[in-house]
């Protein structure tokens, strides 16, 4: 059995999300659908509390040997504005630089496909953000939206503020995959 609900996570944000809900690849399904589980884990439920309360939930999907953990928010669209998925990092870690993130993307009604996020992690850095073209692993938000909901990956860089589609850099692909292509940059 998975019990999926020692692995719920909290994060407060002033006007945002409450709960990062993270879960792993088993057979690549929440609890809800898999019977494996100990119990549901009231992930839609708790989505849908957040999202009448005009907040969003921030998913997490831990990463086995096959693929790299990814985060990311359900109910951005409910402001008009695109959903966040973020490969590469930990769960933990995603969720709270996701909630900033979503923060300002709801302020910046200017924010879309190649525009930067700032955020501080070892360092400041600038999240890229890329049109996600498959937007299948974003299990819960297609559970709330159908297919009918825009999402941008944030994308980090590696140590020297190079991105995965420029020269040089440095982090292998399989660690931060991208679900887009990313916006042609000016020469």
């Amino acid at each position: 059995m998975i019990d999926r609900r020692s692995t719920v996570i909290s994060v407060r944000g002033e006007q945002g999300s409450a709960i990062v809900n993270v879960h792993d690849r088993q057979g690549g399904v929440m609890c809800e659908f898999d019977p494996r589980c100990s119990g549901p884990d009231h992930l839609v439920d708790d989505a849908l509390a957040l999202i009448a309360d005009g907040r969003w939930a921030i998913t997490g999907v831990l990463g086995d040997a096959a693929r790299s953990p990814m985060t990311y928010t359900t109910g951005l669209t409910e402001h008009g504005r695109p959903e966040l998925v973020m490969t590469g990092l930990p769960p933990d870690l995603a969720g709270v630089l996701l909630e900033h993130a979503a923060r300002s993307v709801i302020a910046d009604r200017s924010f879309g496909p190649g525009s930067d996020v700032p955020a501080r992690l070892r360092r400041p850095v600038r999240f890229r953000a890329v049109d996600v073209i498959d937007s299948e692993p974003m299990r819960l938000t297609r559970i709330v939206y159908g297919r009918q909901f825009d999402a941008v990956q944030l994308v980090w860089p590696d140590d020297d503020g190079r991105y995965p589609w420029q020269p040089g850099y440095s982090i292998p692909t399989q660690v931060q995959p991208l679900l887009g292509v990313p916006v042609a940059e000016a020469a």
